[in-house]
């Protein structure tokens, strides 16, 4: 074959490689959370729920609020009281009320 035939096959290629590339077409998507597992929560609040990280969080005080965390392989309860610190995301499903907790989110939350 001749030289410029095969340099210009070569090229081509490059330019067909280049396309899928400048269009973004192989970018990856950000990494997600798994959602395997789940964590109920119960209890009272010292004060009311308030959104933090524009939004994607929730933060509030506890009196009395118990946990259980279950993951693929693991199970983590606890209690957190006497005004500690607790936040967990925006998807919280179940009531949500100034002084009371009770509900899930899917996902082991990291307490």
């Amino acid at each position: 074959m001749n030289t410029k035939k095969i340099l210009g096959i070569f090229i081509c290629m490059l330019v067909l490689t280049m396309i899928p590339v400048t269009a973004g077409a192989t970018t990856q998507p950000e990494p997600e959370s798994s959602d395997i597992g789940w964590t109920t929560i119960q209890g009272f609040l010292l004060t009311a729920a308030r959104p933090i990280n524009g939004g994607a969080l929730l933060e509030f005080r506890c009196l009395f609020v118990h946990y259980i965390a279950q993951g693929l392989g693991q199970r983590t309860t606890g209690f957190r009281y006497g005004g500690q610190l607790m936040v967990i995301p925006n998807t919280f499903r179940g009531v949500l009320m100034p002084h009371m907790v009770l509900g899930y989110c899917i996902g082991q939350l990291e307490i």
